[in-house]
């Protein structure tokens, strides 16, 4: 009673196994296996005004090391809770003032990768880190979309967001008229490092995976990049 079960075959056997199991009532359920003689792996938790619930023995023993004795268990897992939410915060925090107050900056490990290689072969500098970077996997992991079907729009809006978090920039204006964008990058460093920003950029732009054709023209000053991308005809 208030048990129900699911059977289907095992692959390419005859033989049928249990896929699933409902019960009404835990606690009707749980005496019903010690009354056949069956073992619970998993240790039965009671949560006042909630019911029972089973959870993993190494989870119950972490329970266990940190309640405190007279504690009970709903006070306890709103005290762990509300401590897990204020070490995300303290870490969002310390991020924040690494960002503002020492200027440090995100880098991926594979752009960090292409500047030290670049730094023992000077003469190619820079083409390394235009071409081999982490752009689209950022855009991809942000926007949580197959790169064909995003648009420039997008693509742009998605720079203009993580490329200010991470702190390479401290702000990007995007104005648009018609099929060109016009984007203003502002920073702190030296014409060289518009150099280098601009390569990248004109390499994202330029690649076969984008949906648009896309023309992009540059200029860089030293604490600028001032640039155009404008859409062209949609790939097939």
């Amino acid at each position: 009673k208030g048990i129900e079960g699911g059977i289907q075959k095992r692959e390419q056997s005859e033989d049928q196994i249990f896929n699933y199991i409902s019960v009404s009532s835990v606690e009707e359920f749980s005496k019903k296996i010690e009354e056949n003689g069956g073992i619970l792996s998993s240790p039965k938790i009671t949560v006042p005004g909630v019911g029972y619930f089973y959870m993993l023995p190494e989870v119950k023993a972490i329970i266990d090391t940190y309640k405190e004795e007279e504690e009970n268990l709903v006070s306890f897992l709103e005290r762990a809770i509300s401590y897990y939410g204020k070490q995300k915060n303290l870490d969002r925090d310390l991020w924040v003032r690494t960002r503002d107050e020492m200027k440090m900056m995100l880098i991926g490990k594979t752009t960090f990768n292409q500047l030290i290689a670049a730094a023992e072969a000077p003469q190619e500098a820079l083409d390394k880190p235009f071409k081999k970077n982490v752009a689209i996997d950022l855009i991809l992991w942000y926007t949580e979309k197959p790169l064909k079907n995003l648009t420039v729009d997008e693509i742009i809006t998605t720079i203009q967001k993580i490329w200010v978090v991470a702190n390479y920039f401290y702000k990007i204006d995007v104005h648009k008229e018609g099929d060109e964008f016009h984007l203003l990058f502002k920073h702190r460093q030296n014409k060289r490092y518009s150099r280098y920003w601009l390569g990248y950029f004109t390499e994202l732009f330029s690649t076969e995976e984008l949906a648009y054709q896309c023309i992009t023209e540059g200029q860089v000053f030293d604490e600028t990049l001032s640039m155009t991308i404008k859409i062209g005809y949609k790939k097939k």
